[in-house]
């Protein structure tokens, strides 16, 4: 279980999609043919294709198994990400990133993603006053500003139907998409048991991926 939080939900979603649900994917065909592979709008081609930034390829995951704790398999969305929803991604080159390779990664700048700025975590109580407003204002306007890029889902896979036909999306505000990458990783995970339950385990927190799992998540 411990490679299905590590390294197949999070630190996944910066070399897919960056989050769970890019908007133009959110659909019946997104989910009927299980590619999202997004038009960049620079070019007008897939991915950012024609101008070099990625191209649509088959998502590779992890082949390492389970724990002995989580001795399941194809019972929750969330094992082997992100392919119960989509098997092909696009695939950024160099510095490029977000889902359609339109972005920069972290941490580069520029038309060309070729510039470095070095980000440094303050802590809130050494900002000016002045610094500390812009921060607050900054949190008020992520809360009242429903995400351009992504939604987030309202059920299982398996409720959407085997094609797609009932897609379960809904929007967000920018904040909440925040709070709700978060909880949909370190939500209670079935692990069988009596009665076949939920059980409150929460490997996002409970297990050695705690601590590289939340600093690649503030990045």
């Amino acid at each position: 279980m411990k490679s299905l939080f590590l390294s197949a939900v999070l630190l996944q979603f910066f070399e897919t999609c960056w989050s769970q649900f890019p908007r133009p994917c959110a659909n019946s065909e997104g989910l009927r043919t299980k590619e999202c592979c997004p038009v960049w709008s620079g070019d007008g081609s897939p991915c950012g294709a024609l101008s070099g930034r990625g191209f649509c390829a088959d998502v590779s995951v992890s082949d390492e198994p389970n724990g002995p704790q989580y001795p399941h398999s194809g019972i929750d969305d969330r094992e082997r990400w992100p392919l119960a929803f989509f098997n092909r991604t696009c695939r950024c080159a160099g510095n490029y990133g977000g889902f359609n390779c339109g972005e920069c990664r972290f941490g580069y700048w520029g038309s060309n993603c070729a510039e470095y700025r070095e980000s440094v975590r303050r802590n809130i109580m050494s900002m000016s006053t002045t610094e500390q407003q812009k921060f607050i204002s900054y949190l008020n306007l992520a809360k009242n500003t429903i995400n351009p890029d992504y939604v987030i889902t309202t059920g299982t896979r398996a409720e959407m139907g085997e094609n797609g036909e009932s897609p379960m999306f809904s929007d967000i505000n920018t904040y909440d998409l925040f709070v709700w990458i978060h909880y949909y990783v370190s939500r209670d995970t079935f692990l069988g048991g009596p009665g076949n339950v939920w059980r409150d385990i929460d490997f996002a927190h409970e297990s050695a991926a705690f601590l590289p799992w939340h600093r690649v998540y503030l990045l």
